[in-house]
């Protein structure tokens, strides 16, 4: 089951996303619907909210009266605070069971306005946040009837652009109408929300493209590791020891191919296969790998790993789960350190790799020309290095 959290600001557009993903087959689960369902009459969850906010949020029927709410909580942040450890406990419950009711090769679309206050985007596979710019915000709700001063209340009560970003893979910008935003919802999902979930149903990974095709190094790749390792973190907890950005996408200013390599590290790789149907529920999936010895350490069980993939076509990941102080934990740590350190060992990595892409068109014969390099001359450098400056891998 693909599961996919859609956010965005009040008036960013985010219903209509959500109505193009259920026209297009997703189930989509409405948070603001569960909203209201979890404090309807006779719940338990009025009861809750009756009981903080006295019985004058109550309509004379006995309903809750949502405006005189709202004036309430978005006057006073304590309040509001107050009243979604009431409610949200309760949705986010009801959600899980409206989820677990889907056939397993469904694509379930949350759609969670407070996807970055609440913390939960690690538990999806995907997340996307809906923006407008703040001015057509503004006047789309105005047309809803509500006051530009309310409007602006409750824009400037939920989380930024800037916090939503953060926590979501990708960006849907709702400039240009409905239309334009219904098109590019369409895109999506045939490109990437689709063959996701086919990922996902046949338990692989999305490999790397075997085109061997270099970029310029994107500022956007310390956040896709970011996105990963929460998700990471939250399947394995303390049993990963730590999670590092690793490779070329990790050194700032070093073009690579648009994969993001991540290391575990861990106590024993037993620890890895304990997680594996875990790890493939979150949509990380692998096998049994080993990195190629180097000088002095030339015993291939010494670089036994285990090599992960993550099934978004969108976001290629490599993930290598290495115990902690092997050789090649330790030499993943150490190469990425002094590339950053070193702009001479920037330019020379740099120059090898325009070299044999000049050479070669496929990644693993790319791969497998830079090994006598990193034999002949990374190992060995970067250990003086680390010699000469007293580097040692971070502490666990």
């Amino acid at each position: 089951m693909l599961k996919v959290a859609l956010t965005g600001g009040i008036g960013a557009g985010k219903s209509t996303v959500a109505a193009k993903l259920s026209q297009l087959g997703a189930s989509v689960v409405d948070a603001d619907a569960l909203s209201r369902e979890v404090v309807a009459p006779n719940t338990e969850g009025l009861a809750a909210v009756v009981s903080r906010f006295g019985p004058e949020v109550l309509t004379a029927e006995g309903s809750l009266d949502r405006a005189r709410l709202a004036e309430i909580v978005f006057a006073s942040a304590p309040a509001r605070a107050e009243l979604e450890a009431i409610v949200h406990p309760r949705v986010r419950a009801r959600a899980r069971e409206l989820t677990a009711a889907q056939p397993d090769d469904a694509i379930v679309v949350q759609d969670i306005p407070l996807l970055a206050e609440t913390g939960q985007a690690p538990g999806f596979h995907l997340n996307i946040d809906v923006e407008a710019p703040r001015e057509l915000r503004l006047e789309r709700l105005a047309a809803r009837g509500l006051p530009r001063a309310d409007a602006i209340r409750r824009i400037d009560a939920q989380a930024s652009d800037t916090e939503r970003r953060e926590v979501c893979d990708l960006v849907l910008y709702n400039r240009d109408g409905v239309a334009d935003l219904e098109r590019r919802v369409a895109m999506l999902w045939d490109e990437r929300i689709v063959p996701f979930a086919e990922n996902l149903r046949l338990d692989r990974a999305e490999p790397r493209p075997e085109k061997l095709q270099f970029v310029e190094s994107d500022p956007f790749w310390p956040r896709r590791f970011e996105h990963l390792a929460a998700r990471l973190r939250r399947v394995m907890g303390p049993s990963a020891v730590r999670i590092d950005h690793v490779g070329s996408t990790a050194v700032a200013g070093l073009p690579a191919k648009d994969v993001v390599d991540i290391q575990v590290t861990v106590v024993s790789l037993h620890v890895v296969d304990a997680f594996a149907e875990a790890l493939g529920d979150a949509g990380f999936f692998g096998r049994v790998l080993f990195d190629s010895p180097k000088p002095g350490r030339p015993d291939t069980a010494d670089w036994e790993k285990r090599f992960y993939g993550y099934a978004d076509p969108g976001n290629i990941a490599q993930v290598h789960f290495r115990p902690i102080d092997s050789p090649g934990q330790r030499f993943a740590l150490l190469f990425r350190d002094w590339m950053r350190a070193d702009p001479q060992a920037r330019a020379d990595y740099a120059q090898l790799k325009g070299v044999i892409a000049a050479q070669v068109d496929s990644a693993s014969d790319y791969a497998e020309a830079k090994e006598p390099w990193f034999d002949r001359e990374a190992w060995p450098r970067a250990n003086a290095w680390a010699e000469a400056t007293g580097w040692h891998p971070p502490v666990c």
